[in-house]
């Protein structure tokens, strides 16, 4: 490409940028060529700059959070199914060293956690420096000390308060940054929510369901040493891939699975399940050791669990 056809482009470029939509832009295109009757070089490089201006227009759209095209293959995976759901979005720039860490999805939406790439903290637990991007949902502090801002040309809000900062904007769902544990959180935050786009390949899998009740987290230090957890409900349930250690805790065998499990400390049955452990605890009063076996007979593996996204950018 030479010098003059890279400036034509990068021109086109930032026209589009100021062009939300590409229908208005060609209509206006094909009247200005109705009206202006050129030779055959001009009109030939106006229909390049349609072209352009199409392909440029199309991009930025996506880059405004263009949903997934209704034939593609992630578009019909609906955050309601639980098994496969839709992450939608993907923030194109993070901090050096971040790598992703955790996915949860539920009715009310996702999230996406990323932390440094040595960490030993559980997403879970808020601990060490993260970035999280959730979609669908409202962040849930109060309204007071917000800031406006913007966010790719949309309306938004940011805040800085208790060692993080949020972005809070709306694309065609509401979009939740959250920056904690690192220098200039609020440049941090609004760099990150400006670099999300929409994502049609990301795809929260669950790795397990009781009855009709998919996972709703899944996280991990390595694509061989993951937690996958269906929490909040009357009896926890959790998969994961490292033995446990039980050196020192109360102990008991119980059948499950039709194999000898453990009943942990009066109150948690595990059980070996393949390369997999099945823990079930139960989080309220009344739940007995037969509720909790009844509840890990009842899990069911995914087969061909995607455990390659973990731990990576």
């Amino acid at each position: 490409m030479n010098d003059t056809e890279q400036l034509i482009k990068e021109a086109l470029g930032k026209v589009a940028e100021r062009t939300p939509h590409p229908g208005p832009t060609l209509n206006a295109l094909r009247r200005k060529r109705k009206r202006h009757h050129r030779n055959v070089f001009l009109i030939a490089t106006a229909g390049m700059a349609a072209v352009a201006v199409l392909i440029f227009a199309g991009v930025i759209a996506s880059d405004k959070y263009t949903p997934p095209r209704g034939n593609d293959a992630a578009a019909v995976l609906m955050s309601g199914n639980g098994q496969n759901v839709a992450l939608k979005y993907a923030p194109h720039w993070l901090p050096d060293g971040f790598v992703e860490t955790l996915r949860a999805a539920d009715d009310d939406g996702t999230t996406r956690v990323w932390m440094l790439s040595d960490a030993t903290a559980n997403p879970l637990s808020g601990d060490g420096p993260r970035v999280q991007l959730s979609s669908g949902t409202n962040h849930a502090d109060g309204p007071d000390g917000w800031q406006d801002a913007t966010v790719r040309g949309l309306k938004a809000r940011v805040k800085e308060f208790a060692g993080q900062a949020v972005v809070e904007w709306k694309a065609q769902v509401t979009l939740v940054v959250q920056v904690s544990g690192l220098d200039g959180l609020r440049e941090t935050a609004l760099r990150v929510a400006d670099s999300v786009r929409a994502d049609s390949n990301a795809v929260y899998q669950a790795p397990f369901k009781v009855k009709d009740k998919h996972a709703n987290a899944f996280h991990g230090t390595s694509p061989d040493d993951w937690t996958a957890q269906l929490s909040p409900a009357p009896v926890d349930v959790t998969v994961f891939s490292r033995a446990p250690d039980l050196s020192g805790k109360q102990t008991a065998p119980v059948t499950v699975r039709g194999k000898q499990g453990v009943l942990l400390e009066g109150r948690q049955v595990l059980v070996q399940e393949g390369g997999l452990w099945i823990a079930a605890m139960s989080t309220e009063q009344g739940k007995t050791v037969d509720d909790l076996v009844a509840t890990v007979n009842d899990v069911e593996i995914a087969p061909d669990l995607d455990t390659g996204w973990i731990r990576k950018k």
